[in-house]
């Protein structure tokens, strides 16, 4: 890989302190256009470096996600087209296992417009519970466990406890990102072992992963793509990946963007 100029390693370092940057302030930082600021963001993202956001780009860490506002924000378009795509997985009269995160938030909304009735639904997200509340045909169950405020979620062993109070047919999930081996992984052990007990309780494992968290680093291990039933992304991935998708047995549903 090549080497990194001197003003790339400095905006490397700017986003590993503060998490988040906007292109007008590094533009400002570096003196140079706010068009060469944002080749280098797109030269460092392509290289695995960080992850683009509109306006700005924040620290690609293993062990921290980027906040919460600012992924509703990333690949917003590729997120509600992926979760259209799974809300017509959900019948009325099923159970679900809902995780926290911005594409089961647009999940959620896609749900709620479906308005399916008798639906049960198990989540540790108060994000989505506060988006399913506006159904009342929707019965929802909310877990306890430890806040975790980044995720608008409740993580923790006291959530992964609650969870195998219950079996349900269906687990709806995004994740943190996926490896080259199948390895699904989150960034925090608090929300990785509620996502477990959910894939081990379920009857159906639906991931939703748009095409960027192919190439994501995360620290915990939270399963493997071979214990998801069917994976619904954004776009067709590379033919490796693919493959691997295919050798792990896993369905695959790209979604149409198309509202």
């Amino acid at each position: 890989m090549a080497q990194l100029s001197k003003r790339h390693s400095e905006i490397l370092d700017i986003l590993s302190r503060r998490g988040y940057a906007a292109i007008e302030e590094l533009a400002a930082a570096f003196n140079v256009t706010p068009q060469t600021l944002r080749r280098d963001l797109q030269d460092l993202s392509d290289r695995g470096y960080l992850r683009r956001h509109h306006g700005g780009a924040s620290a690609n860490l293993s062990t921290v996600n980027a906040d919460y506002d600012f992924r509703h924000v990333e690949t917003a378009s590729e997120k509600a087209a992926i979760a259209r795509a799974a809300a017509a997985l959900v019948t009325p009269g099923s159970s679900l296992f809902l995780t926290p995160g911005t594409t089961v938030d647009a999940l959620a909304k896609a749900i709620a417009e479906k308005r399916p009735r008798g639906l049960r639904v198990v989540t540790n997200s108060t994000a989505a519970a506060s988006i399913l509340d506006k159904c009342p045909e929707i019965s929802i169950l909310i877990t306890g466990g430890m806040w975790l405020g980044q995720n608008r979620a409740m993580g923790g062993m006291h959530a992964a406890a609650f969870i195998e109070n219950y079996r349900c047919d269906l687990h709806m999930t995004s994740i943190g990102g996926i490896d080259s081996e199948g390895n699904l992984l989150e960034y925090r052990d608090d929300e990785a072992v509620v996502g477990r007990a959910m894939l081990r309780n379920a009857r159906r494992a639906v991931l939703l992963a748009d095409h960027t968290k192919f190439s994501r680093a995360a620290m915990s291990r939270l399963g493997h793509l071979s214990e998801i039933n069917t994976l619904v992304t954004d776009r067709q991935p590379p033919a490796g990946t693919t493959r691997m998708i295919r050798e792990a047995g896993c369905e695959l549903i790209v979604a149409n963007d198309e509202p």
